[in-house]
């Protein structure tokens, strides 16, 4: 099946899910629900102890093995990176400078001032791509650059669709926008909406390159059960669940506006008997799941950290949970990154198969392997 087929049937069921469970539940569709959103309104802000108790010990009861195992695992390396490259450094100036335009309010800027995102993360996915070359002599942006383009407009269609399952659950808006019309609004967004998924992925490909991150879980225990038949059907009945629910109970379950559509996803994969990362589960392979998970937890402290003080920015109104913020993010929502750079590394499989390339050149010599 051609790759904009699949995609077009992903994407169907991503958008008329939510429409579906709500016309089920005779309740109203959302005030002004269009495909590409601008939500400047706030929704619903709440906390609760209780909430933050329960999904505390959830998130720490998931994430404890995986660094208990990174713990008790070392590594020794004898490396040998090649120079750092002069397109790098001009990277890193770049992404100084823009930080800088973004922060700051020059009269001789102001008409700029709204659009700095894009500028700030091109020049850190170049940057990643220089680090990974400087560590492993290959990156996505010179080995494989055909792929890397067409990442980008896969990106910006990605992120439009969180945009669209947000206006069910109001978890975030957008302040301090230009005046302008719609049409340019969604041009200058969607150039920003592109460098999603080339970040988390330049992220990913960067941190393969690091042996202390990877071997630890090259050979772990292996989850056999995950690429079944009845797993496939259950993440798609789960999948679609979700999405058909997350429009009557918003505030109750706007956490499956992240577990959603991954599980969709993979559900729909593991029944085509499609290879997903699923199945370097099946033999013990943690890499993709724990190197997806961390470059997006990194990309999303970059986001929130540029985002604060930026002109345009986005604020959030997260039920239950909203405290403790870190910039603009409540610290328990940032467990939201984690599933999302899974469905970032599953979405790029999906629709341009993708296949990461650690084609490492760093001896290493293994210590403890000590298996949970």
């Amino acid at each position: 099946m051609p790759p904009i087929i699949r995609f077009g049937i992903l994407l169907t069921l991503i958008l008329g899910l939510p429409l579906l469970g709500i016309l089920l539940a005779g309740h109203s569709f959302p005030a002004n629900l269009t495909i590409l959103p601008i939500p400047t309104e706030p929704g619903e802000a709440s906390f609760s102890w209780l909430v933050c108790g329960i999904l505390t010990v959830l998130i720490l009861g998931t994430l404890t093995p995986l660094l208990w195992r990174f713990f008790q695992f070392s590594v020794t390396t004898s490396s040998h990176p090649v120079a750092f490259p002069w397109w790098g450094w001009i990277a890193l100036l770049w992404v100084v400078s823009s930080w800088i335009l973004a922060w700051n309010r020059f009269s001789w800027f102001q008409s700029w001032q709204p659009h700095t995102f894009p500028l700030l993360w091109f020049g850190y996915i170049v940057s990643m791509n220089a680090f990974t070359y400087h560590r492993a002599r290959y990156c996505f942006l010179l080995d494989r650059p055909q792929l890397f383009c067409r990442l980008f407009f896969l990106s910006a269609g990605f992120w439009w669709c969180f945009e669209y399952l947000n206006q069910f659950v109001n978890n975030w808006h957008y302040v301090n926008l230009p005046e302008t019309s719609h049409l340019h609004y969604v041009f200058h967004t969607s150039v920003a909406f592109s460098t999603v998924l080339p970040a988390v992925l330049s992220t990913y490909e960067w941190l393969g390159t690091i042996p202390h991150l990877t071997k630890p879980f090259e050979n772990w225990h292996s989850l056999p059960w995950v690429t079944s038949h009845a797993t496939g059907w259950m993440l798609f009945t789960l999948g679609s669940l979700g999405l058909g629910l997350i429009g009557i109970w918003p505030t109750i379950l706007f956490p499956l506006l992240w577990l959603s559509p991954l599980s969709l996803l993979l559900g729909i994969r593991i029944i085509r008997k499609d290879r997903t990362f699923f199945h370097d589960l099946a033999k013990g392979y943690w890499q993709p799941v724990v190197l997806s998970t961390l470059a997006a937890l990194l990309c999303g402290f970059w986001w929130e950290l540029w985002n604060v003080y930026s002109l345009v920015h986005w604020e959030y109104t997260i039920p239950y949970v909203h405290a403790f913020k870190i910039f603009e993010m409540p610290i328990l929502g940032y467990s939201g990154y984690l599933p999302f750079g899974l469905t970032c590394l599953a979405i790029t499989v999906f629709v341009l198969g993708y296949q990461p390339n650690h084609r490492l050149k760093i001896p290493i010599q293994t210590g403890r392997d000590i298996a949970l």
